[in-house]
């Protein structure tokens, strides 16, 4: 099982490297070793991995950090485990495939859009960064074979492709992907953490692929462009926090509408909102502000916990 733990401790160690990544870039432009209007597209993989090689250390670190330390890698002999899709009797309803869904997305958006910084091409970037990230991610699941609490997972893999290629066409289809679909998760504390944890508060979270109206070019320049559409799915009552509020296990797939904040703010007042605001405009493309949605679900299940 990945737990929101790990996954979102991944996503924790990308996020960082934006700020780490920036710096190195900004002396990397200033010395003129690589200026980006004219740098080559690499030759090979492994050329690539050489101009990137601080993000990958960066991350390749953190997750090995992160499974001697919290994720007991060589705790046991190596083992795979069928750990189901989204069935009322898997441990978090099909929520820990979807966080692996989305962090193999979320890395695979940070690589290419790095690689592109740089010069390289559409195409290039994708192939490479789609390729870094599942690599990555494969190298996770391996080392959870030999983890008493996980074990290598065939479900996980999978999710892990689906994420990255999902990344990989929208960068190398940016007019039809690119600025039409974005992969988000929302969360809202639950009663049963007592708090704000994010980290580990799987009754709180919600994930959605969100279609953008103002990617579409019949629809850019008319009122529909202020908004979005999402389809999401989340879990509820798996975790033995949430025994006191609730004896039953549940899950829902719902459709919705939401504000597009890139046309309603960050658009229309970029130089005001400055660096700011390019930041903050990132982080909606990837979490989903919580409260400007109207939704209705379109399935549901719920099954008693004996």
């Amino acid at each position: 099982m990945f737990s929101y733990t790990r996954y979102l401790s991944i996503l924790l160690l990308v996020v960082s490297s934006f700020s780490a990544n920036a710096a190195q870039q900004a002396a990397l432009n200033s010395s003129e070793k690589l200026p980006a209007s004219i740098a080559p597209d690499y030759q090979s993989f492994w050329h690539a991995a050489e101009e990137n090689w601080f993000e990958l250390g960066l991350v390749f670190s953190g997750i090995t950090y992160l499974g001697l330390k919290e994720w007991q890698w060589g705790s046991s002999s190596f083992k795979f485990n069928d750990e189901g899709w989204f069935g009322m009797d898997t441990g978090s309803g099909g929520a820990d495939k979807l966080g692996h869904l989305y962090s193999s997305y979320v890395m695979t958006e940070y690589l290419a859009h790095n690689m592109m910084d740089k010069g390289y091409s559409a195409e290039s970037s994708a192939l490479y960064s789609a390729s870094a990230a599942w690599a990555l991610m494969l190298y996770v699941e391996v080392f959870d074979g030999y983890s008493a609490d996980h074990g290598f997972s065939y479900e996980d893999l999978i999710a892990n492709s689906l994420g990255a290629g999902v990344s990989y066409l929208k960068t190398v289809y940016p007019d039809t992907w690119g600025d039409t679909l974005d992969l988000r998760i929302e969360y809202t504390p639950s009663k049963g953490m007592k708090g704000f944890h994010p980290v580990t508060d799987y009754s709180g979270m919600k994930y959605m692929a969100v279609a953008k109206l103002n990617g579409i070019d019949a629809l850019k320049n008319t009122p529909l462009k202020y908004f979005e559409l999402q389809l999401g799915y989340f879990s509820r009552g798996f975790s033995k926090d949430d025994r006191p509020y609730t004896d039953f296990r549940s899950t829902e797939t719902f459709v919705g509408i939401s504000i597009n904040l890139d046309e309603l703010l960050f658009n229309p007042y970029q130089k005001q909102l400055g660096k700011v605001g390019k930041y903050l405009q990132t982080a909606t493309h990837y979490l989903q502000v919580p409260g400007i949605s109207l939704r209705s679900d379109i399935h549901k299940r719920r099954k008693q916990v004996n």
